[in-house]
C-alpha cells in the first residue's frame, strides 16, 4: 500500500520554468490525504517557487527543495544541508574563469543570490519561476548567508559545457547532478533528492516499499530506484525511463495525476 508519493516539478508535474499547474492536482492531493497518504514535492526548484505552484495545499504537503538540500513544511525547517564558503566560492571562481558562456547562482533557505539582475537567468528565475532572488555586486564578498547549492546555468547545453573541466573536478567534492539541459546542480554530499526521501520516510516511519515517485531526469534516477513504485514520464531522459519500474504519460497529458487519481 502507497503511503508516501514523491514527485519532481519541472519537466514531470509542469512545463520547465513556469508556475502553471492544472489544478486537479490540489483536489487530487487533498483527498490524498484524507486517505492518509502523503505528498511531497521534492525538486530543485527554491521553496518559494514550489509554495507558489502548490498554495492550495501548501499546509497539507512536504516540500524538498534545491536538490535535497533543504526538507520543511510550510510552517518548519525539519533538515537543511549547507555547502562551506570556501566550496561555492571556488566553484563560482571556476564557472567565471572556465565557463564564459555559462551564469550561475546559489540558493539560502529563504533566497537566492546572482550577479546580474538584468541576465536571462535572472530574470527567468524571478519571473518565470517567482524566485525570490537578489542581485550581489560580487559574490566573493557575501558573507553569513547558509548556502546549500550553486547551480550552474546556460540556456542549451549545461551538462555539455561543464564536462570537460567543471564536472570532473568537483564530482567527488561535492553532489553533481544534472537538472535539464540548463542546469549543473551543486550540493553537499549526501544532500541529494534520494537522501531527502529517506529522511522523510524515517520522519513519517514509512518504507521504500510504502513510497511512490515520479520524475524524469538524470537526479530523480536514485530515488525512482529506492522507491516501491516509481515512473518515469514519457518525456524523461532515456536513462530516466530505463531506471523507473514504469512510464506513464508525458507532464503535457498530465500523465502523473492520472496515476494519482488511480490511488483514490
Amino acid at each position: 500500500m502507497i503511503k508516501l508519493i514523491v514527485s519532481d516539478v519541472d519537466g514531470t508535474l509542469v512545463k520547465d520554468g513556469t508556475l502553471e499547474i492544472n489544478p486537479e492536482y490540489m483536489d487530487v492531493i487533498k483527498k490524498l490525504r484524507k486517505k492518509e497518504i502523503y505528498f511531497a514535492v521534492c525538486s530543485g526548484r527554491q521553496y518559494s517557487s514550489e509554495s507558489q505552484l502548490f498554495a492550495p495545499v501548501k499546509d497539507q504537503i512536504f516540500f524538498v527543495s534545491d536538490g535535497g538540500t533543504l526538507i520543511r513544511t510550510s510552517e518548519k525547517i525539519l533538515k537543511i544541508h549547507t555547502l562551506p564558503d570556501e566550496i561555492w566560492k571556488n566553484m563560482a571562481r571556476m564557472v567565471k574563469t572556465e565557463l564564459p558562456e555559462c551564469d550561475y547562482f546559489i540558493s539560502g533557505p529563504d533566497r537566492c543570490f546572482a550577479e546580474d539582475s538584468k541576465s536571462k537567468m535572472f530574470r527567468w528565475l524571478r519571473d518565470s519561476y517567482g524566485y525570490d532572488i537578489r542581485e550581489v555586486q560580487d559574490m566573493m564578498h557575501l558573507e553569513g548567508e547558509q548556502i546549500m547549492k550553486i547551480a550552474v546555468y546556460h540556456q542549451e547545453r549545461c551538462e555539455e559545457l561543464c564536462a570537460p573541466v567543471f564536472t570532473p573536478y568537483w564530482k567527488d567534492k561535492i553532489n553533481l547532478a544534472a537538472a535539464g539541459k540548463e542546469w549543473m546542480d551543486g550540493t553537499p554530499l549526501g544532500a541529494d533528492k534520494r537522501s531527502a526521501v529517506a529522511f522523510l520516510q524515517k520522519y513519517l516511519g514509512i518504507s521504500p516499499e510504502e513510497t511512490c515517485a515520479f520524475g524524469d531526469n538524470i537526479n530523480d534516477i536514485a530515488m525512482l530506484k529506492d522507491s516501491g513504485f516509481s515512473y518515469a514520464v514519457a518525456n524523461a531522459r532515456e536513462e530516466v525511463r530505463m531506471a523507473a519500474k514504469a512510464v506513464c504519460p508525458s507532464y503535457a497529458e498530465d500523465g502523473v495525476l492520472s496515476v494519482l487519481k488511480t490511488l483514490l
